[in-house]
């Protein structure tokens, strides 16, 4: 008797990246369009969720017809990345997105890659400038202000 092929864990993590991804390709076009006579503010989001569908399915795939049948073992140092992005993602309903996004390049380079102060606040300033002048100005994206923003 064939023993049944039980579903591999790590297919887990790349079919709910998909689902996100659809989600956000979904909202995308839905409330914020593509491309006007020039890109709309849903453009940068639906290019970079077509590109995590991509890369989750080829992943999915890759994790699908996997013969080994090994359980994979998380460290700490991995789940660090998950954990703050699952950090932003709450911290983008209180402060905002930008400012969730600043905070946590300041808190990896400080305390993960113990980078130093003048490195971080170079860093800071770039990142800062990329966003406000490349997605906010140029895009028109408009990013969660999150509670603390609503009230100003």
């Amino acid at each position: 008797m064939e023993q049944k092929k039980k579903f591999p864990s790590q297919a887990v993590i790349p079919l709910f990246t998909a689902v996100v991804a659809l989600v956000f390709i979904a909202v995308g076009f839905k409330d914020y369009g593509f491309w006007t006579n020039q890109p709309t503010p849903g453009f940068f989001p639906i290019i970079i969720a077509a590109v995590l569908l991509a890369t989750s399915v080829v992943c999915l795939v890759q994790t699908l017809r996997s013969k080994d049948g090994k359980e994979i073992k998380y460290n700490l140092q991995e789940l660090m990345v998950i954990l703050g992005a699952a950090g932003i993602i709450l911290c983008t309903f209180l402060i905002g997105l930008v400012p969730s996004c600043l905070i946590y390049i300041f808190l990896w380079l400080k305390f993960v890659e113990h980078a130093h102060w003048k490195n971080i606040i170079i860093i800071e300033v770039v990142m800062a400038a990329i966003i406000i002048g490349v997605f906010v100005v140029w895009l028109q994206v408009r990013f969660p202000m999150g509670l603390l923003g609503m009230l100003l």
